[in-house]
């Protein structure tokens, strides 16, 4: 016993001096998506503040592809060192889990939260064209006339949103998807599509040119790119709002002091008022928060999308 203890003493001592000098060499930032997008100017950001902020450099490493399934699987059987992060989006956790019967990853058993890092409204664009003149118009117009009005996506996520929209307001929309955004751009300016999920960037800016038409934000506040676009929740929809989120990860088994380390250095480059401001301008707001309330967002979120794949009749890949 006493051999034990005193191998479990020396095994915590080690440890926290592991974390003590933690980091010592480079890290990577698995992100599950192309470069030049908008996660990737958020990854970007806060890899090069935390590289200011330790020392060392913090490398982005692109690995998109299966619906972040490439991504996450290569963090899932990275050393447990916590030099290896993963800047995984929502779906990742709640969505995949859900739809995907194949999957080679389990969230608890294979994940450590570290911290959210951001959230972000979506947009609800419609085609000039579209039915009515408003969102409210425009659901009376789907429930009197069901199947006819189109809606496109190039995202899981978006089109989880207007599924949780369609069975919480009763309404019959067809779902286009599409693979990627400009495409989907082109179809909802040429009216092919009559209304899109997606990100305000570039569609704020066909809004004040006049060209699409905002019907509604996600969240519960109006947002300052479309300031005339009222959210969700003012417009009687609280339930349906939602706002994506960001967050930090490593492989399970992580020591907690190392995990902690990283929860302190993501949350002092969230807090940077130049960081602030690079990710206010790619549409998406600081959000740090502990590993446990990662843990209780992931648990909230798969509950609520269960119901809508239920209620959506969606099937399992």
């Amino acid at each position: 016993m006493m051999r034990i203890a005193a191998a479990l003493a020396v095994l915590s001592v080690s440890i926290a001096s592991q974390a003590q000098t933690f980091p010592s060499k480079p890290l990577r930032m698995v992100l599950p998506y192309q470069p030049g997008g908008i996660t990737d100017v958020v990854a970007r950001t806060l890899a090069q503040k935390m590289s200011e902020n330790t020392g060392q450099a913090v490398v982005v490493d692109n690995r998109p592809g299966g619906n972040f399934v490439i991504a996450a699987e290569f963090v899932a059987k990275a050393p447990a060192d916590g030099y290896t992060l993963f800047l995984a989006p929502d779906s990742t956790f709640t969505l995949n889990p859900l739809t995907l019967s194949r999957l080679p990853y389990d969230v608890e058993r294979d994940f450590a939260p570290v911290s959210r890092v951001g959230v972000a409204t979506l947009f609800i664009v419609a085609n000039p064209k579209a039915p009515g003149k408003d969102f409210q118009e425009l659901l009376r117009y789907a429930k009197a006339n069901p199947g006819k009005v189109t809606w496109g996506t190039s995202g899981f996520v978006n089109q989880m949103i207007g599924e949780q929209i369609k069975v919480g307001t009763g309404t019959d929309m067809l779902h286009v998807p599409f693979k990627g955004s400009p495409p989907m751009l082109q179809a909802l300016l040429n009216g092919d599509i009559d209304f899109s999920i997606t990100t305000f960037t570039p569609y704020a800016t066909f809004v004040k040119e006049g060209k699409l038409r905002g019907l509604a934000v996600t969240g519960t506040n109006r947002e300052a790119i479309v300031p005339d676009t009222p959210s969700l929740a003012e417009l009687g929809y609280p339930e349906l709002a939602y706002r994506q989120w960001l967050g930090l990860y490593v492989a399970a088994g992580v020591p907690r002091p190392v995990v902690q380390r990283l929860v302190a250095e993501t949350h002092k480059a969230l807090n940077d008022v130049e960081v602030k401001s690079r990710m206010a301008t790619a549409g998406m707001d600081p959000a740090p928060s502990s590993p446990d309330e990662m843990a209780d967002t992931v648990r909230r979120d798969q509950a609520k999308w269960a119901k809508v794949i239920k209620a959506a009749n969606i099937k399992l890949e």
